[in-house]
């Protein structure tokens, strides 16, 4: 937001304070107050040398105010949680006075500035471009404050603090790197740099695509027995996955889920991997869908194919955050089986903390195994594998390593009994969630199990 000079008076606001040498050349007149006790003629000459010494302080210091520098916030349109992002803020001099400008900016609550102030020697006439940054705890709509600026002129009598309207919004989106990571691998041909395994269809489905050697692993029923018998050499057929297939996905915004595992929550974390799911499928030419749930469905992006399907799925998430509430898994459920008719895989990402919370999952699964391919997307738990293998010093640390280990046994037990109920699990520690997801995406791909 730009400031001129001729901004209204409600825009722009100045106080005058000290300057940094004001309180030292103050001090400059006690040895006229010591000169003369006996008489009072020193003390008089330090009083009159102090009030000489605080008008030109205050003349400096409106000075200053009057030609405070045009200040201008610029910043991307769209902000990135739990990442660096910088903000930059440009000054211009329009003046022949050399000043040095401090700049502070009001922003939303909880947020830091990295760092916090900002401070440059700005010439008569400069143009300056000064930056920090920060790391939005959390998604949604924001709004940045006033800018402040605190000007010192060449005799740093006196100082003045210019408050400059500068109000501005900011919509802070879900880590979309990942997803331009993985276009950027694909172009080189390199996906396994960033993590994703090379995974060759099964036969068996799908359209005949191009004819290759045989290489180990190959199913024998590729085989093309009339190219092997003319070339002498085994032939595989190579068949192009299907397309056109259905990724649902299902987004648990319940309690657990606001839980922080590092610099974001497990929501967080869970979006990100869901915003690199819907782009690798779109990429392979599936419909890709939403559903965000917690005791209720809060919100359902049907599911369609191309660019626009994952600005729909990214707008959607944007600000969706998780409610303190316990998840239904039932009405979860009950909502796929009436608004989604046709096969699909069913990615759902949710928090198996403990019994309670997971087993209606799997009370449900026979339901959804009907229609569907239920794939149960979560996150391994570093605080509780951390306190089940730390040391034992006292009691408070044998309570606290027993509970931890409590945790992660009944998470096997949960874990174990979705399987038996015949819902695949991804669980992955959550910087390695996204990656770990697509690979399953892409081994069911493969496999042609959807």
């Amino acid at each position: 937001m730009s400031e001129e000079d001729d901004a209204p008076p409600e825009a722009r606001t100045a106080k005058i304070v000290p300057g940094s040498r004001l309180v030292p050349f103050a001090l400059g007149g006690l040895p006229l107050a010591a000169a003369d006790m006996g008489t009072g003629l020193g003390l008089g000459a330090a009083v009159a040398y102090d009030v000489v010494l605080l008008g030109i302080a205050a003349l400096e210091a409106r000075g200053l105010a009057k030609d405070a520098p045009a200040v201008e916030r610029r910043m991307d349109s769209r902000l990135v949680v739990g990442v660096e992002n910088t903000i930059r803020v440009r000054l211009h001099n329009p003046t022949r006075r050399t000043m040095k400008v401090t700049v502070r900016d009001d922003l939303p609550p909880g947020w830091e500035a990295k760092p916090d102030e900002l401070s440059v020697e700005l010439p008569p006439y400069a143009r300056r471009e000064l930056s920090y940054v920060v790391v939005p705890p959390k998604r949604g709509k924001f709004e940045f404050g006033r800018l402040h600026l605190k000007l010192e002129g060449g005799a740093k009598l006196g100082a003045s603090i210019v408050s400059v309207e500068a109000t501005e919004a900011a919509r802070v989106f879900p880590n979309v790197l990942g997803p331009r990571r993985y276009e950027l691998a694909a172009r080189l041909g390199d996906l396994a740099s960033v993590g994703f395994r090379s995974i060759r269809a099964s036969g068996g489905g799908g359209e005949f695509e191009q004819l290759r050697e045989y290489v180990s692993g190959d199913a024998y029923r590729d085989l093309d027995w009339k190219s092997t018998a003319k070339r002498q050499r085994p032939v595989t057929r190579v068949f192009e996955q299907e397309r056109s297939q259905i990724v649902l996905i299902a987004l648990d915004a319940g309690r657990m889920m606001a839980t922080k595992l590092g610099a974001i929550t497990k929501l967080d974390h869970a979006i990100n991997a869901a915003l690199l799911l819907s782009w690798v499928a779109l990429r392979k030419g599936d419909r890709v869908g939403l559903v965000v749930f917690g005791d209720h469905v809060h919100q359902f992006v049907q599911p369609g194919r191309g660019p626009g399907q994952y600005r729909k799925i990214l707008d959607a998430l944007y600000a969706t955050e998780a409610e303190d509430t316990f998840v239904d898994f039932r009405r979860l459920v009950e909502f796929v089986q009436v608004r989604a008719r046709k096969r699909a895989l069913l990615v759902m990402f949710s928090d198996l903390l403990d019994e309670a919370h997971a087993m209606p999952l799997a009370e449900h699964a026979a339901l959804l195994r009907r229609r569907h391919l239920p794939v149960c997307v979560t996150m391994h738990d570093p605080v509780a594998e951390t306190l089940a293998d730390a040391p034992v010093d006292d009691a408070r640390g044998a309570y606290h390593r027993a509970a931890a280990a409590d945790l992660l046994q009944e998470r096997e037990a949960v874990k174990a009994h979705l399987r038996k109920s015949g819902v695949a699990l991804v669980e992955a520690p959550p910087g390695e969630l996204a990656v770990a997801t697509v690979n399953r995406y892409l081994e069911i791909k493969a496999r042609r199990a959807l």
